[in-house]
């Protein structure tokens, strides 16, 4: 049996956000697996044996979710206070796919979503695209030109940044970093792998397509909607 193209990690408590996700990533075009990591400290459902089955028959049927990986993760097993961090670093463990992408509940793509991350890395180790921002109303505030593009010129923030939700690299970065993940204490994941890729990775490949569609907090709602563009 040959091993998948791209490996799709996501972390998640069951959120009913988290359907949108998996229609957007059945329509893609491109080999994958789906690590589905449920944290049972979290769940919206208090018998973590139910968990994977809050999905609907239609897509419990559907043979692309027979290939995804359901791991139940007991809490005593997530760490810190951004359980998705810990999540993460164990699904980069039992990842097999040349490439890794995240995706978490909150997101969902467009259809050349994959394959235009693939594009990025055709000569790189790793590379990104933009997201486009909605609020929890599910209003569209616009594209994010300003946080999370690395270390482009263009960022109006004092730090880099690529958004988990944004990223393609190789594996082997992944299963090198995943402790970045799983000890981090805070919510800055992903400017700690940011950094890491641009110091073992290299430069990375660009996409400056908005592919990713996702929900910021409430409390950053007012930073996106003064500075995403339309």
């Amino acid at each position: 049996m040959s091993k998948p193209l791209i490996s799709v990690i996501t972390p998640t408590t069951g959120e009913p956000s988290f359907l949108n996700l998996l229609k957007s990533l059945y329509i893609q075009d491109i080999d994958f697996e789906h690590i589905v990591l449920w944290d049972d400290k979290r769940a919206i459902n208090e018998s973590k044996d139910m968990i994977p089955f809050l999905i609907p028959l239609d897509i419990r049927d559907d043979f692309r979710w027979k290939k995804s990986y359901n791991i139940q993760i007991p809490g005593n097993m997530v760490n810190g206070v951004a359980a998705g961090s810990s999540l993460r670093a164990i699904g980069l463990m039992a990842a097999q796919g040349k490439y890794v992408v995240f995706a978490d509940s909150d997101v969902w793509y467009e259809s050349n979503h994959l394959q235009n991350l693939l594009n990025t890395v055709k000569d790189k180790q790793w590379g990104f695209c933009r997201r486009k921002i909605w609020n929890s109303k599910k209003e569209y505030l616009g594209i994010d030109n300003f946080e999370a593009i690395g270390n482009s010129l263009e960022k109006r923030v004092p730090y880099i940044l690529v958004d988990n939700n944004t990223m393609i690299f190789e594996r082997r970065f992944g299963t090198s970093g995943a402790v970045l993940y799983r000890e981090t204490q805070e919510y800055n994941d992903d400017r700690l792998f940011t950094e890491f890729l641009y110091k073992y990775a290299g430069v990375p490949g660009i996409s400056k397509e908005a592919t990713v569609n996702q929900i910021c907090p409430d409390r950053l709602e007012k930073m996106f909607r003064e500075n995403c563009i339309k």
